[in-house]
């Protein structure tokens, strides 16, 4: 008997590693907007929270600007962005093995929902997912994670809360579990860490994709 029959995952940094398209495009906006360009490494803390919260947070960028330096993110991002992207090793066979399991997949991503349509459907995956769900583009309600996952439950028809894990690379997506009073499951690969995952009180954290397939069934 599997453990979990449904399994929300975030989407950069845990099923496909988007950081290139999305790191560059970054800079692009600080370029464009005449502002010193950060270091690629130090961008890295955009993947995860929205990136509204992230410019203004992070680099100080005020309410006023904020709009201009995500149009221009996004302006090199759909041109180019997109397509500097690959699925994580291993993660064709998971969504396989789970779909193969009877276990139900979604995805609940801070991710406008266009531009995760858009990767998945250049990476061929898109028809693997049973829910998709990400914020709208322009993100006027600074969706919470917590709401996220429960709206790719609703679409998903998960009820039973102990039956779903939701699993994701940073804090916010451990956080947002823990709101959704859903198991929350850690994952190495992508841009969090085990110390992290730890300090947010993690159920679960995986190394590899096998061990996840382990976890779920």
């Amino acid at each position: 008997m599997r453990k979990y029959d449904y399994v929300i995952f975030d989407f950069d940094g845990t099923v496909v590693d988007t950081g290139e398209g999305i790191l560059k495009s970054l800079q692009y906006s600080f370029k464009e907007m005449e502002r010193e360009v950060p270091d690629l490494n130090d961008l890295k803390k955009f993947i995860g929270p929205p990136i509204h919260y992230s410019y203004t947070t992070y680099y100080g960028v005020s309410e006023e600007e904020v709009g201009m330096y995500i149009k221009k993110y996004r302006e090199r991002y759909r041109a180019k962005g997109i397509y500097e992207c690959e699925l994580y090793k291993g993660f064709p066979e998971v969504l396989d093995t789970l779909h193969k399991n009877g276990v139900k997949v979604g995805i609940a991503s801070s991710k406008p929902e266009s531009l995760i349509y858009d990767v998945a459907d250049f990476l061929g995956i898109t028809d693997k997912f049973d829910a998709v769900v990400g914020v709208q583009i322009d993100d006027s309600n600074h969706s919470s994670k917590t709401g996220l996952i429960l709206e790719a439950m609703k679409k998903s028809g998960a009820e039973n809360k102990s039956k779903v894990l939701m699993v994701g690379d940073r804090c916010y997506d451990i956080d947002g579990a823990r709101g959704a009073e859903v198991a929350s499951c850690g994952v190495l690969w992508g841009y969090g860490s085990e110390e992290e995952f730890r300090e947010h009180n993690a159920d679960f954290i995986v190394s590899d994709t096998e061990e996840l397939i382990n976890l779920v069934l």
